[in-house]
């Protein structure tokens, strides 16, 4: 996983300008995805007060953005605009977005097997696994640690090939 990328092109234009808007209305963004075959921008915002976004918050933010997207001359003729909550099941692609997610169900699939010298005391079976679920426990610099099944495994950021929110639904009744 490419944490902290560096945006490029396009996507880094409209990361910076969402940004600066976003934030000047209130909202913090979470995530940007530029699809350039669909010319789609996919914004996702959230209100730092309820962290999360409800229609109102999008549709505010759709609102600033607009005039924008329609003054720049960069931007392309035909895009589509979409602006919503990162949800529930929000990806987690940044350092900060792990860290903000300490003490939550996370399921991630990584690539290749998990380091042995890493996680000495798990099955080794365990370790050949491409996916796993279980409570984000702490982030460091290289790694997460994550609980799953009574045992703690260590992740390393760059053979964590998707990561999401994954809540239990048992736990909020």
């Amino acid at each position: 996983m490419f944490l902290d990328k560096e945006r490029s092109g396009l996507e880094k234009k409209f990361f910076e300008m969402s940004s600066e808007i976003i934030q000047n209305c209130g909202y913090e963004l979470y995530d940007l995805d530029y699809l350039q075959g669909s010319q789609t921008l996919r914004v996702f915002i959230r209100n730092p007060e309820t962290d999360t976004a409800d229609l109102e918050d999008c549709v505010k933010i759709d609102r600033a953005l607009t005039p924008f997207i329609q003054e720049e001359s960069w931007v392309p003729e035909s895009l589509v605009l979409e602006v919503s909550s990162p949800g529930i099941y929000r990806n987690l692609k940044t350092r900060k977005h792990f860290e903000e997610s300490l003490d939550e169900v996370i399921s991630l699939t990584v690539v290749g097997d998990l380091k042995a010298e890493k996680n000495k005391e798990i099955n080794p079976k365990v370790l050949k696994q491409k996916k796993f679920r279980g409570l984000l426990k702490s982030v460091g610099s290289e790694e997460i640690n994550l609980e799953t099944e009574n045992k703690i495994l260590a992740i390393d950021f760059d053979q964590i090939k998707k990561a999401n929110i994954d809540p239990d639904f048992e736990d909020l009744t």
